[in-house]
C-alpha cells in the first residue's frame, strides 16, 4: 500500500463512520490506521466536528461537515488527473526511447 496523505487518512477514517455510530476498533480497520493515528485523526475530527462522539457509549459518527468534507473530497478525486507513480514514468519514457 502506498503512503496516504493526511487528507486521504481523514477521508478513509470519517468513511469508516457513515452507517452508524461505531467503536474505534472498527474505524480503526476499515480505514486501515494505526492505533496512534486512529487517536490522532479522531482528536481532530472531533475537535472539528467532522466526528461526533458519545460519551454515554464510547461510539463515535460522522457529522453533516463530516459528511461535506467527504463529498469535497470525492469531488476533488474526480477533478484531479491521477498521478502515475515514478516507476510507470521511467518505464514508459524507456520504452519511447526504444521506439
Amino acid at each position: 500500500m502506498k503512503n496516504r496523505s493526511e487528507i486521504e487518512i481523514m477521508a478513509s477514517i470519517l468513511r469508516s463512520a457513515t452507517k452508524d455510530w461505531e467503536y474505534k476498533t472498527t474505524i480503526m480497520t476499515n480505514a486501515m490506521v494505526s492505533h496512534s493515528q486512529l487517536i490522532r485523526y479522531l482528536a481532530i475530527a472531533v475537535e472539528r466536528r467532522l466526528v461526533t462522539y458519545s460519551e454515554a457509549t464510547g461510539l463515535y459518527r460522522i457529522t453533516d461537515d463530516g459528511l461535506m468534507y467527504l463529498d469535497k473530497y470525492e469531488q476533488l478525486l474526480r477533478l484531479l488527473p491521477t498521478i502515475p507513480e515514478f516507476s510507470e514514468i521511467n518505464r514508459s519514457e524507456e520504452l519511447q526511447q526504444e521506439v
